[in-house]
């Protein structure tokens, strides 16, 4: 019995998206060969994951294979794994592409996205910069086998076997993780077996075709049988909706690249522990990952580590509360025992280093110090909008009081833009 139906559902894939940097050095720095450009990688991790069903699994860019060819198509350098690649890198001025993948290309397995892309063109010349990216897709098709419940009601047992010329992959009773396949044609055998009136055992297949299997699509086969029916199907659905993992390899965060700009220290429609909330502002070029970054309060050392991604995009703004009631839209929570000073604290944003205590700082504001507003109640403090230096930052003189009304009734605009300081 060979029954098969297709359906596809429009929608959306993200890419997996590396940003490979390529700076070519001053032409005032000595090359033992003058058209020779210098190209400099500098890359960070950070990862964001949709993942559905939870049959997507989180790519680590690191692992991912880079090579540099250059415009007839010769391979001029490559990096087995991301990870490993130098600072510098010596290129002779010319044009080049760079080509990314996973190192997991396999004809059939589990757990198995691929990740496959290559960049435009580029020029490497000396004394100037170039940015180059590679935009890496998901490469192979993703299966997954759904099993209705007349079949796990009527059938003793039941499997369905997946596969190409590469290999096949077996969907048991319990399997819930995704099969991920090269490309080619994908044949599908479901075996169910029963015991008939009589005590014998029967055994019903049901077989079909994916004829043309596309790369990063899901293609979710559900196995429909009824004893009281006496057929069984095969019914094929084509989601094309989910969306990938976006990997992004960007500078690592540095001094700067986070600006604290909005706090409420003293709310006065909640009290302390519920109302209090600070604001990050993501002042970078690049997509900022808070996982791992530290919120300190100096005068004490108490700390909070951010224990869950937090991607931040550029230029957009981050509501940290102390409770999630603090105001409608808060990012994130962290630990209640960090409290802020009414009379004046030390706020900072650290990387870990090796305690949590002698990180990096990326920023901080000592709202105690000379020339903040103080005695303010039921109102935050802001930084004027137009203040994009972290040095300036620091300066009491570019904080005002806020005007604006929000959710709880207080003073302040928690996740939008500032309100410019008079």
């Amino acid at each position: 019995m060979k029954t098969q139906y297709v359906h596809s559902i429009p929608g959306r894939v993200l890419p997996v998206l590396i940003l490979l940097f390529f700076c070519a050095c001053s032409k005032n720095e000595h090359h033992e060969d003058p058209r020779t450009g210098r190209l400099s990688l500098t890359m960070g991790i950070s990862v964001e994951t949709f993942d559905v069903y939870n049959n997507l699994k989180a790519a680590e860019p690191g692992e991912f294979a880079v090579s540099i060819f250059d415009v007839s198509g010769t391979e001029v350098v490559s990096f087995v794994h991301a990870a490993n690649m130098p600072e510098l890198i010596d290129l002779p001025e010319g044009t080049y592409y760079a080509v990314a993948h996973s190192n997991n290309n396999l004809p059939a397995a589990f757990d198995n996205p691929y990740y496959h892309g290559e960049s435009e063109l580029f020029s490497i010349v000396a004394g100037e910069t170039t940015t180059a990216s590679v935009t890496c897709m998901l490469s192979n098709s993703m299966v997954t086998v759904v099993y209705a419940q007349t079949v796990i009601d009527d059938f003793d047992s039941y499997e369905t076997v997946v596969g190409n010329a590469g290999g096949s992959l077996t969907f048991g009773m319990s399997e819930t993780r995704a099969g991920y396949f090269d490309q080619g044609p994908l044949d599908i055998e479901a075996t169910l077996t029963y015991t008939d009136g009589s005590g014998t055992p029967q055994t019903l297949t049901l077989t079909g075709t994916i004829a043309n299997p596309l790369p990063g699509r899901h293609y979710e086969i559900h196995i429909e049988a009824s004893m009281n029916d006496g057929f069984g199907t095969i019914l094929l659905n084509v989601d094309e909706s989910y969306e990938t993992e976006l990997v992004t390899l960007s500078p690592p965060i540095a001094y700067g690249d986070l600006l604290i700009t909005e706090i409420m220290f003293n709310p006065a429609a909640l009290d302390d522990a519920q109302g209090e909330w600070f604001e990050l502002f993501n002042n970078s070029a690049y997509t900022q990952n808070l996982n791992g970054l530290v919120i300190r309060r100096g005068s004490n050392n108490a700390l909070h580590v951010i224990s869950s991604d937090l991607l931040l995009a550029a230029g957009e703004y981050a509501v940290m509360g102390r409770a999630a009631a603090a105001v409608d839209t808060v990012d994130y929570v962290y630990r209640s025992t960090i409290s802020l000073g009414n009379s004046g604290e030390n706020l900072i944003i650290n990387t870990y280093g090796t305690d949590g205590t002698d990180g990096d700082v990326i920023c901080s504001v000592n709202y105690g110090a000379a020339g903040f507003p103080t005695s303010v109640n039921g109102k935050s403090i802001q930084l004027d909008p137009g203040i994009k230096n972290a040095d300036e930052a620091l300066l009491g003189t570019n904080w005002c009081e806020s005007t604006l009304v929000y959710s709880t009734g207080d003073l302040g605009t928690p996740g939008i833009s500032n309100t410019i300081c008079q």
